[in-house]
C-alpha cells in the first residue's frame, strides 16, 4: 500500500487518539499473565479394582468466603487423584469431603490426603473468564464485565507439538491476539485416548494417556500466562467419516481394530458403550482442566457434517442432534465454572446448534471476500454470538505460489469486519502466518479492532459503497461457493462497483434439481441487471459430473440459450474429453431492467461455473464496511492486487458515500499491512453525498470516519 499523500504527524496522532492507544496498549501488557496455580488438592480412595478413569468421584472445596464448591476429582495416575478449584480469591481453601457416586447413588469415601488438606492462595492474577454478556445474547463478555471481542488464529495441530505451542503462546500477545483453536488429535500427541505411532499404543477404551493429559496442563498453563483464550475442540469429523478426511480405518474404537467395538462410524452417536466413555472423557477433560479462566469454550466437534453420520444412507442428522445436547447437558450438569460450548457445522438452522452457547460456522468459499461477509442466518434472529470458526483460500482462485505465500490469509479477516457477523473471522493457516511472517499483518488487523472497537458496537450495519476511479478491469461474477447446501438466490447487481452482501449467494456447482424440485444444493441463480447498454454474458463451465447434463439461460422467463453435454467416463475431467468438451456460452443481454436465469436444467449430475464475464468494466478498487449516523469504518481493496504476491501498480479513487449527516468529520487512514493509522483530519461536511479520496492503494487500506 502506497501512503503518499501522508506524514508521520505522530504527535498530532497522540493528541487526537491517544485514548485508544492508551487502551491497547494497557490490554496487551495485561494479556501478559503470570498463571494462577489452580487451588489442588490430591487424595487416596481405597482401590476397588474398577477403571479408576471410570470411578465418578467428587471432592468438596471450601473457599475462603467459607462456600463449598463441589468439583468432579480425576485420576492422577500411582493410585492418586486429584481435584482442581480455580483460584478466584485470596485467603485459606481447605479440602472437605470426598464422594463417590455409584448407580446413581452418591456415597461419601475415607479419603487420605496426599499432601497438603489446606491452601493459602496469595495470589489470583489471572484471566478473567468468558461468558454470554448479560444484557446482549449476541455478544462475549468478560466475568469482569467489559466485552470481548476474539481475534486469533486456528493452531489445530503442530508437528513440533509442544515445542512449536510455547513459541505460538509467546507470540499471541506480542500480536495483540486472544483467541486460539486446538483441537485433540491425535497425530499432535493432543489426544487423550489415541496416541500417534511415536509415543506407542493407544489405551485401551476407558482409559487415558497421562503424559498427554500432562502436555494439555501445560497447553492451558501457557494460555494463562500468556492471556490467550482457548478453544478447545474434543473431536474432529475424520475420526467418524470413511469418505472426508477420513481416519476411521485406524480409529481405536473401530470394532476392525485390536479392541475396537463400532462396526461403523456412524455408531459413534448412538452406542451406548460409545456415548458412556464419551461422558467418561469429557467428565475427565473438565475435572482437569475446567478450572481455568483460559478455557473459553469445549467445541463439542469440527465440522459434524462430514461424519459418516451425517452422509449418504446412513445420514440421521436427528442422532446427531440428539448427541450433542445430550453431552451439552451432561458437561453443564457439573462444569462449576460453567464454561460455554459450542461446535461447528455449516447449516446455522440444524438442530444440532439448539443447545450450544455460540455458532461456530467455517468458510472455505471461492470468493471469500464476498463469503465472509454474509451469514446464512441473520445474526440478531440467531441470539447467539456467531463468529466464523475458521476460513480458509483452499477454493480461492489463485495461484499455488500465492497461498504458499501467506498474502491471501488476512484480507478475507478485513472483510469479514465489514459484514453481518460482529465479530473478525479466525484464518484457519495460523501456522502458515507464522512461518511466512505474516503475523505482523493479523497484527495490524487486531489494532484497529482495538482502536476501533468494532465486535462492540450494537449500532453499525454493512453496507458497499462504489469507488470511482480511473483505473478499470473488467466485471466479473464470480460464483461465491462450491458444495454447500443451500436454496437457490436471487441476486440484484449493481454495475457502479459496490460489493452487495447478495453476490454471497452466487453458486460455484449447480446441481440438478430432481423431479423438477429443488434439492438440498442450489440449481440455479436469478441475476438482476439494470444495463445502460446491450452487453453480452460469457459463461464458460469447467467442470461436470460424468452423467449427461445441461445448462440453460433464460432472459426474462425465455430461453436464451441452452448447452447440453453427454455422459462421460469416470475420473476423465471436462478439459480433456475431446468430443464432450462443453463450449463458452455467449447471451445478449439488452438494454434496461432484465433477469437472467442460470440454472441446471438436467435430471442428473451438476456443473461448475466459476465466473460470468460481462461486456463492461468496473472501478479497480472496491469498498465494503460498517457504518452509523456517527460512524463509519470502511475497507477498500485493490480488486487485482489484493491477492498478488507480485508488485500491483497502485491506484487511487474516491469513495462515494451517500446520506452523511451534515457536521464535523473526523478521517483517519489506516495501513492496513502495518496497522498503523495516519494523521486524521477534520472535513466541514454540508450534509448529504461525500466523496471522499482514497490514497494510492496496492493491496488494501482502511479508513475510519468519526462525527464530532
Amino acid at each position: 500500500m502506497h501512503l503518499s499523500i501522508f506524514q508521520p504527524f505522530a504527535d498530532s496522532w497522540r493528541r487526537l487518539s491517544g485514548i485508544c492507544w492508551v487502551a491497547l496498549l494497557m490490554w496487551v501488557f495485561c494479556s501478559v499473565l503470570h498463571a494462577a496455580e489452580p487451588v489442588s488438592f490430591e487424595f487416596k480412595v481405597t482401590p476397588d479394582g474398577r477403571n479408576p478413569f471410570a470411578r465418578e468421584l467428587w471432592a468438596d472445596v471450601v473457599t475462603p468466603s467459607g462456600s463449598v464448591l463441589h468439583l468432579p476429582a480425576f485420576y492422577a495416575g500411582k493410585d492418586r487423584f486429584a481435584v482442581r478449584a480455580r483460584a478466584e480469591a485470596k485467603g485459606r481453601y481447605q479440602l472437605g469431603k470426598v464422594s463417590e457416586t455409584v448407580a446413581d447413588r452418591t456415597v461419601v469415601l475415607p479419603a487420605t490426603a496426599v499432601g497438603r488438606t489446606t491452601i493459602n492462595n496469595r495470589e489470583t492474577i489471572a484471566p478473567p473468564a468468558i461468558k454470554i454478556a448479560a444484557d446482549d445474547p449476541c455478544a462475549f463478555q468478560f466475568t469482569s464485565g467489559e466485552r470481548f471481542a476474539p481475534v486469533g488464529t486456528n493452531l489445530a495441530w503442530a508437528d513440533k507439538r509442544l515445542r512449536f505451542y510455547r513459541k505460538a503462546f509467546k507470540a499471541f500477545p506480542k500480536a495483540g491476539l486472544n483467541w486460539m483453536r486446538v483441537w485433540m488429535v491425535h497425530w499432535s500427541g493432543l489426544n487423550l485416548d489415541w496416541l500417534p505411532a511415536d509415543m506407542g499404543k493407544s489405551p485401551s477404551p476407558g482409559t487415558l494417556d497421562l503424559r498427554v493429559a500432562a502436555n494439555w496442563d501445560k497447553m492451558v498453563a501457557l494460555a494463562e500466562e500468556n492471556g490467550v483464550y482457548l478453544q478447545i475442540v474434543l473431536q474432529h469429523h475424520g475420526q467418524y467419516s470413511s469418505q472426508v478426511n477420513p481416519s476411521w480405518r485406524d480409529n481405536p474404537w473401530n470394532a476392525a481394530n485390536p479392541g475396537g467395538f463400532l462396526k461403523s462410524a456412524a455408531e459413534f452417536f448412538t452406542s451406548p458403550e460409545a456415548l458412556s466413555l464419551t461422558r467418561m472423557k469429557y467428565r475427565y477433560i473438565v475435572a482437569r482442566w475446567g478450572y481455568s479462566p483460559a478455557v473459553m469454550a469445549w467445541e463439542l466437534f469440527n465440522e459434524v457434517h462430514w461424519v459418516d453420520a451425517m452422509r449418504g444412507e446412513t445420514r440421521d442428522e436427528a442422532a446427531v442432534a440428539r448427541w450433542h445436547s445430550t453431552m451439552a447437558a451432561y458437561i453443564r450438569s457439573f462444569d462449576a465454572y460453567r464454561h460455554l460450548i459450542t461446535t461447528s457445522t455449516e447449516n446455522l438452522q440444524s438442530a444440532i446448534y439448539a443447545d450450544m452457547d455460540y455458532f461456530q460456522p467455517h468458510l472455505y468459499a471461492s470468493n471469500l471476500l464476498a463469503g465472509v461477509r454474509h451469514l446464512d442466518a441473520e445474526p440478531t434472529a440467531l441470539a447467539r454470538p456467531i463468529f466464523y470458526g475458521e476460513v480458509g483460500d483452499d477454493h480461492l482462485p489463485v495461484s499455488a505460489d500465492e497461498k504458499k505465500s501467506g498474502i491471501t490469509i488476512v484480507p478475507p479477516l478485513w472483510a469479514s469486519l465489514m459484514g453481518e457477523g460482529r465479530y473478525l473471522a479466525q484464518p484457519w493457516l495460523g501456522h502458515d502466518l507464522m512461518a511466512t511472517g505474516r503475523m505482523e499483518e493479523l497484527s495490524a488487523v487486531s489494532r484497529f479492532v482495538a482502536a476501533t472497537r468494532l465486535g462492540r458496537r450494537v449500532d453499525v450495519a454493512p453496507f458497499s459503497p462504489p469507488v470511482e476511479s480511473t483505473t478499470r478491469v473488467p466485471f466479473v461474477l464470480a460464483g461465491a461457493y462450491q458444495w454447500k447446501q443451500s436454496s437457490s438466490h436471487e441476486v440484484v447487481v449493481p454495475l457502479d462497483g459496490r460489493e452487495p452482501l447478495e453476490f454471497a449467494l452466487i453458486p460455484q456447482i449447480f446441481m440438478c434439481a430432481p423431479d423438477g424440485k429443488e434439492g438440498e444444493y442450489p440449481n440455479r441463480v436469478t441475476y438482476h441487471f439494470k444495463c445502460p447498454k446491450p452487453v453480452t454474458l460469457r459463461l464458460q463451465i469447467t467442470e461436470t459430473s460424468t452423467a449427461a447434463g445441461a445448462m440453460r439461460v433464460s432472459i426474462d422467463g425465455v430461453v436464451a440459450a441452452e448447452q447440453p453435454w453427454f455422459e462421460r467416463p469416470k475420473n476423465e475431467p471436462v478439459q480433456t474429453a475431446r468430443s464432450l468438451t462443453v463450449p463458452e456460452v455467449q447471451v445478449v443481454v439488452p438494454a434496461g431492467a432484465h433477469a437472467v436465469v442460470v440454472e441446471n436444467s438436467a435430471a442428473t449430475g451438476w456443473f461448475d461455473l466459476p465466473k460470468i464475464d460481462l461486456e463492461l468494466d468496473v472501478s479497480v478498487l472496491a469498498a465494503a464496511g460498517q457504518r452509523s449516523a456517527g460512524f463509519m469504518a470502511i475497507w477498500v481493496w485493490h480488486r487485482t492486487g489484493v491477492f498478488s504476491s507480485k508488485p500491483t501498480a497502485p491506484a487511487a479513487g474516491t469513495v462515494v458515500l451517500d446520506e452523511v449527516a451534515e457536521g464535523s468529520w473526523r478521517v483517519t487512514w489506516w495501513d492496513t499491512l502495518k496497522g498503523t493509522a495516519a494523521a486524521p483530519t477534520l472535513i466541514q461536511h454540508q450534509g448529504g453525498p461525500l466523496r471522499l479520496p482514497t490514497p494510492l492503494i496496492s493491496r488494501h487500506a482502511a479508513v475510519v470516519l468519526e462525527r464530532q
